[in-house]
């Protein structure tokens, strides 16, 4: 089968004989139709690599079961369903305490086993999120990071009422801001200096965006009142410290970004972290169990606007020089996706 391969930092390619998947006991091999790259794949493309290698990243795809695991009618071939990449070992403290995500000994598709960046892909049946017929397999492949958001919403503690400054239009921070909207925000603004990010948060229906480095946009949003909560999801240290200066005593800043050099706060800043008494929230994976009625109800109400997102939509063979352009800087993307 053909496979985008990671050999290493720096080195990858599609390889038209990578060896397909073939399905075993409570796994089955599902038929990629699109895959979704997210900014943490680009530094594993680039500098990181991953965990071993050679190996198939992707952690954001779709598609249909091809041959399901044996003697098991969960699901049948040919099944339309979206793929949730974490796979918990089930049994150390993490998981009893049903936090699969501090799972000590977890697996993950795409960057511990190989993921959605080819034709085929091994997947735990508990991993397969089924769709309904009809849906567009592109929505499908956003259901991770809608995911991913609802859970960085609930993990903040955010409620009703209140207002949101997301650091970062990206398709994070845009996805975080539609669950916003959805639990009830009376404002959502967003912050980035990429013009182009800011473009796409207003065709998608956000108003309250501004650039934080202009210096009279910075202080008129804020002017408007502090934010009760302020979200990083740009992967800076600059909006880190920008969101201790726009969240109101008491609120409360959660971190889903992460930026791929050191993370520093100057003094001045931290004083004022403290002398605010905000509470600073890591974030990370999902926490999806219990919910899925939840998200496919928002879906079928059309709260997300997705296909506009995507940006880019490539064949696998495409994809090399798409990674490399979006590593370099030299192209923007919302949601870049390859189509299998």
């Amino acid at each position: 089968m053909k496979a985008l391969v990671l050999h290493g930092p720096g080195s990858f390619r599609v390889e038209q004989d990578w060896p397909r998947p073939q399905a075993r006991k409570g796994w089955a091999v599902v038929r990629v139709r699109f895959a979704g790259i997210c900014g943490s794949d680009l530094p594993r493309f680039a500098k990181t690599g991953s965990y071993r290698h050679p190996m198939v990243l992707g952690h954001e795809f779709a598609g249909t079961v091809a041959e399901p695991a044996p003697g098991s009618t969960r699901h049948g071939s040919g099944e339309p369903v979206a793929v949730l990449p974490l796979i918990p070992c089930g049994d150390c403290p993490g998981c009893l305490a049903g936090q699969p995500f501090h799972c000590a000994r977890y697996q993950f598709l795409g960057s511990r086993n190989d993921g959605g960046f080819a034709e085929y892909c091994l997947v735990p049946e508990e991993n397969l999120f089924p769709l309904p017929e009809g849906l567009d397999l592109r929505i499908g492949a956003f259901i991770e990071p809608i995911a991913v958001t609802l859970h960085v919403a609930r993990r903040s503690g955010f409620c009703p009422g209140q207002s949101a400054l997301v650091f970062g239009a990206g398709s994070i921070g845009l996805l975080l801001g539609f669950w916003l909207r959805i639990l009830g925000a009376v404002r959502v603004a967003f912050a980035d200096v990429r013009a182009e990010s800011r473009a796409m948060a207003r065709r998608l229906g956000f108003e309250d965006v501004f650039d934080p480095s202009d210096t009279k946009a910075w202080d008129a949003a804020r002017a408007a009142a502090p934010f009760d909560a302020c979200f990083e999801a740009a992967g800076s240290s600059k909006a880190l410290i920008a969101a201790i200066e726009a969240t109101r005593d008491l609120g409360i800043i959660t971190v889903v970004g992460r930026d791929t050099a050191e993370t520093r706060v100057p003094l001045a800043s931290f004083e004022q972290l403290m002398r605010k008494e905000l509470t600073v929230r890591g974030c990370w994976g999902y926490a999806l169990r219990g919910e899925e009625d939840f998200l496919f109800d928002q879906l079928r109400r059309g709260s997300f606007p997705l296909l506009p997102m995507i940006t880019q939509e490539v064949a696998l063979e495409q994809a090399p020089a798409l990674v490399d352009a979006m590593t370099k800087g030299e192209s923007y993307y919302c949601k870049a996706m390859i189509a299998l």
